[in-house]
């Protein structure tokens, strides 16, 4: 036996320790080959799959690099080699890895295909396509290269096209279920609802067991205006998988709009008897039975809810809402307690959890909470920005600036790592080049959130910093930790977007103290709407209980006293005018311009930034002195679902604004058509 035989046979040992799972006697076995034939192509590639196993990947990586180099036609050592380097995040050296495979077997179907999904991460999706295209040419029975080559021309918005993948890869795979799920929306996209609908409808008939489906056939319902028909089948999704959140989530948006709690009760406890396990229907049922003030019902709702899962932290908020009702502060407090532990990155909009703990004198134990938890997660930024709002409310300033910058440092590293090669000079954050003043409720979120895509605009680690006009107090330093430090040399910029400055009578003074010549944004909402969606927010969050018209009617009351008394007084939110008061803008936006000249100004109308939304954008970007960017996709953010307002409320409201919005629109010298 000569030595190359022999080395093939130990080699084939290898193989066999390997797939055995005895990695060390597979090594020893290549090494020795090595020792002996260092120029053996296929023991290099055996080691680097044992090196792989053990998890020593760089190593890995180097046995296959001279695997290929010593044989360049081993094809299935380029596909193994590329996988890893996509592991690696080296997408780069991936596509060439592919790509060289490909060069030797131009119909490897596959290559093209793991080609494909790498030019997806990167998001070039010209080349993408054609990468799907030829996998799909040499392999035409191959459904996911189809689902991908749907996913990359509804990024380019070919609706027509993806429709063909999506549907091509669901007669190969019927069970593909996220296939159907985006051959829906492409329709939809197309204006094609109708279509849509029947085209679900078609495959409940032959698979009524899909939950997905009859989720996405409820959500077209919904989106063609037919909510009732919506309900069946989001109950039915909720049947098959009672687990699935968004189904709930969804149903209880169509409650949310009809209005019906009586309704609801009913059909959350129909449901439950089907499926007496499902913690989100106890979940559920607990809200709406909130909405009609049976609370001690509907605590033990949760508490069912939660026997049935116990690690939920959104329950336990539910929980801890409706024992603040009750005036149960220390219940409160140990439900919300128990959904910080479960979650410590939740969100800290919730009014009643923040006050209640600090009611209860319960912040110094969250903040023990968040230390243990940044212990064990010391890159999770939202526990850190989180127990900065904790050690700002406690006065400790010096300790929650520092949460502040490493919360802003962990954020942006993560979505522009190659931004910055070091770690950040505190000493040189940079101010705020924009501020977007108002006005709640008006759309203020998806304006940020289409704003902070453009590639030249660094965001801070939150949208609402509220500093010129709540928090203040806390000093300059304090509002300049929520912001990131702009690479020098380049042409970034930063700023924040707090809905309260717009109607604080200190705030634009302020501001003009330390930033004279920042650029301001306002956008405008008729004030109707505004007031209707401020109330319905507010009663979300349960920091409003009495009926829309009895809210409205009063503050409309409470107007005509402070009008006779104090024509002059525009403090209207500290006469409780919180719903009407936001809404006469022309005060605000003339206080604002006594202070900063009307050039720094750049004002909105709401309706006509979601009307036309590119439209409105290239005015932004062009008003902060940007490049224009076009928005992948200009979604509505911060949604509320509610029932429709009476015409003779509207109208009341809408006589109550006029005079407002005359002067409004003669000061500015702009149309809102806010009457038509």
């Amino acid at each position: 036996m000569n030595q190359e035989t022999s080395a093939i046979n130990f080699n084939q040992t290898a193989e066999f320790y390997l797939s055995q799972g005895k990695l060390e006697a597979a090594y020893e076995i290549c090494q020795n080959i090595l020792g002996d034939l260092p120029n053996f192509a296929p023991a290099y590639n055996t080691q680097g799959k044992v090196l792989q196993a053990m998890g020593k990947i760089e190593s890995a990586i180097i046995s296959y690099r001279q695997a290929i180099k010593l044989n360049p036609q081993q094809i299935e050592t380029y596909k193994i080699l590329g996988d890893i380097l996509v592991k690696q995040e080296q997408l780069s050296e991936a596509i060439a890895c592919y790509e060289t495979g490909i060069k030797y077997n131009p119909k490897a179907s596959l290559f093209y295909h793991k080609l494909g999904l790498v030019l997806i991460q990167l998001k070039s999706w010209d080349e993408a396509v054609s990468a799907f295209c030829r996998a799909i040419q040499f392999n035409p029975n191959f459904p996911w290269s189809y689902y991908k080559l749907g996913e990359a021309l509804t990024q380019q918005k070919k609706w027509h096209q993806a429709v063909i993948a999506y549907q091509r890869s669901i007669e190969i795979k019927p069970d593909l279920c996220w296939s159907y799920q985006h051959l829906g929306n492409a329709l939809i996209k197309q204006g094609k609802i109708d279509q849509a609908i029947a085209y679900y409808q078609e495959i409940l008939q032959q698979q009524p067991h899909l939950d997905r489906i009859h989720k996405l056939l409820a959500d077209a319902l919904v989106e063609k205006g037919e909510i009732d028909g919506a309900i069946p089948n989001y109950l039915k999704a909720i049947q098959l998988n009672p687990d699935f959140p968004w189904s709930h989530v969804c149903l209880w948006e169509i409650f949310l709009k009809k209005d019906q709690w009586n309704e609801a009760v009913i059909i959350y406890r129909q449901a439950i008897k089907l499926n007496p396990n499902a913690f989100w229907l106890w979940t559920y049922l607990g809200n709406a039975l909130v909405k009609q003030g049976d609370l001690e019902t509907a605590i033990t709702c949760y508490q069912k809810a939660i026997s049935i899962q116990p690690n939920i932290s959104k329950i336990y908020q539910f929980l801890g809402d409706a024992f603040v009702q009750q005036q149960k502060w220390d219940e409160a407090a140990f439900a919300y307690l128990r959904a910080i532990e479960i979650n410590p990155e939740l969100s800290w909009s919730n009014y009643h959890l923040w006050n209640t703990l600090d009611r209860c004198h319960k912040l110094d134990a969250v903040v023990n909470l968040y230390r243990q938890f940044i212990k064990k997660n010391p890159d999770s930024f939202l526990s850190y920005l989180r127990l900065g709002k904790i050690l700002t409310k406690q006065n400790q300033i010096n300790e929650a600036i520092i949460c502040y910058q490493t919360a802003c440092y962990q954020q942006t590293i993560k979505s522009y790592p190659y931004l910055f090669k070091k770690k950040w000079d505190f000493t040189e954050v940079k101010n705020p080049n924009f501020l977007i003043i108002g006005v709640g409720k008006g759309g203020t979120t998806s304006l940020f959130s289409y704003l902070i895509q453009h590639p030249q605009v660094l965001p801070p680690v939150v949208k609402e910093v509220d500093f010129w006009s709540i928090n203040f107090k806390n000093g300059i330093n304090w509002y300049l930790s929520h912001f990131p430090a702009l690479p020098s040399n380049q042409n970034f910029i930063t700023g924040e977007g707090s809905p309260s400055y717009l109607g604080n009578l200190e705030a634009p003074g302020r501001i003009f103290s330390y930033f004279s010549k920042i650029k301001l944004i306002i956008i405008l909402r008729n004030p109707v709407d505004r007031a209707i969606s401020h109330y319905h927010y507010w009663l979300r969050i349960n920091r409003e209980n009495r009926l829309l018209e009895t809210a409205l009617n009063q503050e409309l009351e409470s107007w005509k006293m402070i009008y006779k008394n104090s024509p002059l007084d525009s403090s209207y939110w500290h006469h409780g005018l919180y719903y009407l008061g936001t809404g006469i803008y022309i005060d605000f936006i003339h206080n604002w311009m006594s202070i900063f000249p009307k050039e720094q100004f750049l004002i909105l109308s709401t309706e006509e930034f979601y009307r036309n939304p590119k439209t409105i954008m290239k005015e932004v970007f062009d008003f902060l002195g940007l490049p224009n960017y076009n928005v992948p996709e200009y979604n509505k953010l911060n949604l509320g679902y509610y029932p429709s307002t009476s015409k003779s409320m509207q109208q009341k409201l809408s006589n109550f604004f006029r005079p407002h919005n005359q002067k409004l629109e003669e000061y500015l010298g702009m149309k809102f058509n806010w009457e038509s």
